[in-house]
């Protein structure tokens, strides 16, 4: 999946937790060209070149989230599936993907250290030709979804911004 192609994907999900890598000097690749990045911590998901679809079974439930990776299966962001987010483009976005076979996690999982985990709604708008990707704290969300996330965040062991 191109970048420009996930930037104009995400504002459909509506809320999702947000779990980039941690802040690093990131390379010029990351930079895209026609795409503009509202927040800094966004920068991971113009590494996206593929997403990977992981779940796994918790004693809170079951959980889905995707791995967003790079050209070489380095795991860059993950985007996590919360009540509150569209469930229909969520699949459909899974359904646009080009997704990796399980082995390619393989590479980048070990190295991935996350950094702040965020409640977000994604946006995107044009300005003057240019793609712009915001992201901006959800104007509702459910006990249930703030629930989940901070115990998301728990499970990782990151902090949760924004989840009052």
């Amino acid at each position: 999946m191109s970048p420009e192609r996930l930037v104009r994907q995400l504002p459909l999900l509506g809320c999702v937790l947000y779990v980039p890598r941690r802040p690093t000097a990131l390379a010029t690749e990351s930079c895209i060209s026609g795409v503009l990045l509202a927040h800094r911590e966004l920068a991971p998901l113009l590494l996206t070149r593929s997403l990977a679809a992981a779940s796994a079974i918790t004693e809170d439930g079951p959980r889905e989230w995707l791995e967003c990776m790079d050209d070489q299966g380095q795991l860059h962001a993950r985007l996590h599936l919360l009540p509150d987010t569209d469930y229909l483009a969520w699949d459909a976005l899974l359904q646009l993907a080009d997704m990796e076979a399980p082995t390619m996690l393989l590479h980048g999982y070990r190295s991935f250290q996350p950094g702040e985990a965020r409640l977000v709604s994604f946006r995107h708008r044009e300005l003057a030709g240019l793609s712009v990707l915001e992201a901006a704290q959800p104007q509702a969300i459910s006990n249930l979804g703030r629930q989940m996330a901070k115990r998301i965040a728990q499970a990782e062991a990151i902090v949760l911004q924004g989840a009052a």
